[in-house]
């Protein structure tokens, strides 16, 4: 049982957690965008109506960091419970249906995750009905890139619409698209070049008390665009079930994430093993006292293991500076010299990733590998041991790389939208059938046929260690950047095909250290 002195040491772990995101994002700025300066607001209020103030803009992101799931939250040892985590939707509503059915969902058992993106890019009123169904069933899961534009288009709409001439101006705007369009979200297939040619002729003949609101929508913003019809037309109740998912999903009983785009393991500035910044090359202190800790460690050497994991996995999100900004969680595809890429330019991140949890020896060296690979013999520089316990990555974000199954991240984002397949993993049930055998009171010992298993062998890191200076059609704005000149090189195609055991549907393969998962996919039409 956990002692006083233990839950208000978790509390205030949390309490720090929340004050460091909310500290680095003012203003939700992770879309940059710029307003001209000579804009003048209503000088007066209207009609009994409060003046709209253009100064004071509001915090269009609203992000909400985290949130930690309890065991009953992610329940992966039950006889009667399953986790069902599902990846990219993209308002694919049909097959999300029809996945579903597969499992043999249980809505009163079974627990249902989304790993984000579950709205825009699929048929318009497909996206509506699965937002409605998750805000219904107040599904658990993650902000994903375009479920966060619906969301600060939402809240632009909100302030537009204080004023009555903003509200009567996206009225007009809206109606002058329909007499054209009809009821066609505005980045519908074929309708891309229409919408630019669209505003940019509504922008050069309106009137001067229209131009003032043109001005007012952020750089980079794509006006009457799919997700902004989705943030005009949902609820407010829908509304308030986007702002309550968080940017990531942390499981402490199953040293799990579930993330968006990705997680960065340590700083890319610095070397992974240095001590004084990376979290993972040093073992926490979070005990109060020498006495306590002889008292928790005494009484179980895995509780005190245990309670430090937590601690150590909790400061990957606070101490590694790029995972507090939510664009990266969000968004993150390649890493760089050191910097972070929308883009796969550099390494994919879940290569760091499974790195450095390959270097994880436990804090006694415990789980140091039998038969690591010689680095040195190789021509690189010897690895470094870290002081810690691997943890794994649920994702999604990154279609090009399709279904991505490696030791310690799942990639699930397999192209529906593009008529490609939907998947999900799907934990628990049945003890025999979905874990594996292991001293329930000490760590897993993660031996090498089980990373073997997962496509950790050599031959499938091939296609990992290549550079990503290249862009893929199926992810979207993979090129948006002022450096969009790279190109996919001829001999990326024959490095995808070198996936030594590319994981399909029914697979049954490991997750974390004692369970198992089995995938699960269907064909999207």
């Amino acid at each position: 049982m956990i002692s006083a002195r233990e839950l208000t040491a978790y509390v205030s772990l949390a309490a720090v957690l929340a004050f460091i995101f909310s500290c680095g994002t003012p203003h939700g700025a992770w879309r940059a965008w710029t307003f001209d300066t000579d804009i003048e607001g209503d000088s007066r209020a209207k009609d009994g109506n409060p003046a709209f103030e253009i100064e004071k803009i509001p915090d269009f992101g609203r992000y909400r960091p985290l949130r930690i799931l309890s065991e009953e939250e992610f329940p992966l040892d039950t006889s009667d419970r399953r986790v069902i985590i599902v990846g990219d939707i993209h308002g694919m509503w049909k097959p999300f249906r029809q996945l579903l059915s597969k499992v043999d969902y249980a809505s009163t058992s079974d627990v249902l995750v989304h790993a984000g993106d579950f709205l825009a890019k699929g048929p318009h009123h497909h996206s509506m009905a699965i937002l409605n169904y998750m805000t219904i069933n107040n599904i658990t899961g993650v902000r994903g890139n375009h479920d966060q534009h619906v969301v600060e288009w939402r809240g632009w709409i909100n302030w537009v619409s204080s004023s009555k001439e903003g509200l009567d101006w996206l009225k007009r705007t809206e109606h002058h698209w329909k007499v054209l369009h009809g009821n066609h979200p505005a980045d519908s297939r074929g309708l891309d070049d229409d919408l630019d040619d669209f505003v940019q002729s509504q922008k050069d003949k309106a009137p001067s008390k229209d131009r003032r609101w043109w001005k007012l929508i952020p750089a980079g913003w794509k006006f009457l665009s799919g997700q902004y019809r989705i943030a005009r037309e949902m609820s407010e109740e829908q509304y308030e079930y986007l702002l309550q998912l968080p940017t990531a999903l942390y499981v402490p009983s199953a040293h799990a994430f579930v993330v968006h785009a990705g997680i960065l393991p340590s700083d890319p500035n610095y070397p992974y093993y240095d001590a004084s910044r990376q979290p993972l090359a040093h073992i926490p202190d979070v005990f109060p006292s020498i006495t306590e800790k002889d008292r928790l460690c005494r009484g179980s050497k895995f509780r005190c293991t245990n309670q430090l994991r937590q601690a150590q996995e909790m400061s990957i999100l606070t101490d590694v500076p790029q995972n507090r900004r939510p664009w990266v969680l969000m968004n993150m595809r390649g890493v760089k010299n050191g910097k972070v890429f929308r883009q796969y330019r550099g390494v994919f991140w879940a290569k760091l990733w499974n790195r450095d949890m390959k270097r994880c020896v436990g804090y006694n060296g415990e789980l140091a590998s039998l038969d690591s690979d010689d680095e040195e013999s190789e021509g690189k520089p010897k690895a470094h041991n870290l002081p810690c316990y691997p943890s794994t990555v649920v994702y999604g974000h990154s279609a090009s790389r399709g279904l991505s199954i490696k030791r310690w991240t799942m990639g699930l984002d397999s192209g529906c939208v593009y008529g490609r397949k939907i998947t999900a993993l799907v934990m628990g049930g049945s003890r025999s059938k979905h874990t594996l055998e292991g001293d329930g009171d000490s760590p897993p010992f993660l031996g090498v046929d089980d990373v073997d298993e997962a496509g950790s062998s050599s031959e499938d890191d091939e296609e990992d260690d290549a550079e990503y200076d290249f862009v893929d059609g199926f992810d979207d704005h993979a090129d948006d950047s002022e450096d969009s000149s790279s190109h996919r090189p001829a001999s990326a195609d024959t490095l995808l095909k070198k996936r030594k055991k590319k994981k399909k549907d029914g697979d049954n393969v490991p997750f974390g250290g004692h369970h198992r998962a089995t995938i699960v996919s269907v064909k999207c039409h």
